[in-house]
């Protein structure tokens, strides 16, 4: 696992802010960097890397703006912002495998004439 130069970061992000196309590629480096390090840290199961990856960038960009270095360091602020991001991802997908499960349960149910919920003596212990 690769770490990020929090002093360099921050540099990176200022640099960005007033020079975008000199500084974009570093930043999205670092950024890339700090998001697999989080959604590696967390094991997060259930959600594609490549999803919660796009969902961050898009989130970033417009969170740049709002990274003030006196109110802290750039590393906890855009964790922070990557992994409030990456929990909602996760639920998101955790609440929609939920509901497509018990549309099939219930379809499957329709189809058999049994009740399969987990209540029901003909589900599995």
């Amino acid at each position: 696992m690769s770490y990020l130069n929090n002093e360099r970061f921050e540099k990176v992000i200022a640099g960005y802010k007033t020079h975008p196309s000199i500084w974009e590629e570093e930043l999205i480096a670092n950024f890339d960097l700090l998001i697999k390090n989080i959604f590696d840290g967390f094991k997060f199961q259930g959600v594609e890397f490549e999803d919660v990856r796009q969902d961050c960038f898009l989130l970033i960009f417009t969170k740049i703006k709002n990274f003030t270095p006196t109110k802290g360091t750039a590393f906890n602020f855009f964790t922070t912002v990557i992994l409030n991001n990456t929990r909602l991802v996760y639920s998101k997908e955790k609440k929609q495998k939920e509901k497509v499960q018990a549309y099939w349960l219930k379809l499957m149910e329709q189809l058999i004439g049994l009740d399969l919920s987990k209540d029901s003596p003909h589900s599995d212990p």
